[in-house]
């Protein structure tokens, strides 16, 4: 009877820790991204909130090597606006640390860069050591927004020009501090964005 008794016992806490662990398991509905020419917006709803202790953004551009962006607490929508827009292809995860200090990760979204078929930025002597020169074609007189960005998405360079309608022939003097590598040029006049990769030297 004392081993039936050990028996029943040893189900009931099984039943009880397996039922604790459902209870402590959060869900990850809805997680997406929509690309515009200033961000990406990841938006996610979290199931089970209560069973959650914090969770982390991760973002890859190779799909392997995953960094936090940012970390949220509370409530069950959420939305980032991450403008690290300068990658062709750019990967995204929800890291959720729950309550029991249990942690599992969503699935990988993939948010590929919107450029323009008719992308017409012409880099000058690639590779390039102090200067920048490039030129692009405009269809108008308009403001427009030139940045440098690292291949993991870091704005290294932002400056605002007025372009005017054809060809436009620009220079940027390079920071000593930038190390010798690849970066993306980006032009973006808020109707297009326009991006061309380049060495330093």
């Amino acid at each position: 009877m004392k081993k039936i008794s050990t028996l029943l016992l040893i189900i009931f806490s099984l039943a009880t820790q397996t039922l604790k662990a459902q209870l402590d398991l959060a869900f990850i509905s809805n997680f997406s991204a929509n690309s515009t020419n200033s961000s990406n917006r990841l938006t996610w709803v979290i199931e089970n909130n209560r069973a959650v202790n914090s969770f982390e953004v991760e973002r890859s551009t190779d799909g392997k090597d995953f960094r936090v962006i940012a970390v949220f607490i509370g409530t069950e929508n959420y939305t980032y606006a991450d403008t690290a827009t300068g990658a062709d292809t750019i990967m995204y995860r929800l890291r959720i640390l729950n309550k029991s200090q249990h942690d599992f990760y969503s699935r990988i979204i993939v948010v590929r860069s919107k450029l323009t078929p008719d992308n017409n930025i012409r880099i000058m002597g690639n590779p390039v050591r102090d200067k920048l020169f490039f030129n692009y074609s405009s269809t108008k007189v308009q403001q427009a927004d030139i940045k440098i960005y690292s291949l993991t998405g870091k704005i290294l360079f932002n400056q605002k020009i007025s372009s005017f309608k054809g060809n436009n022939l620009i220079t940027i003097p390079l920071s000593s501090d930038l190390a010798p590598g690849m970066y993306v040029l980006e032009i973006n006049n808020d109707i297009v964005r326009q991006t061309a990769k380049f060495v330093k030297q």
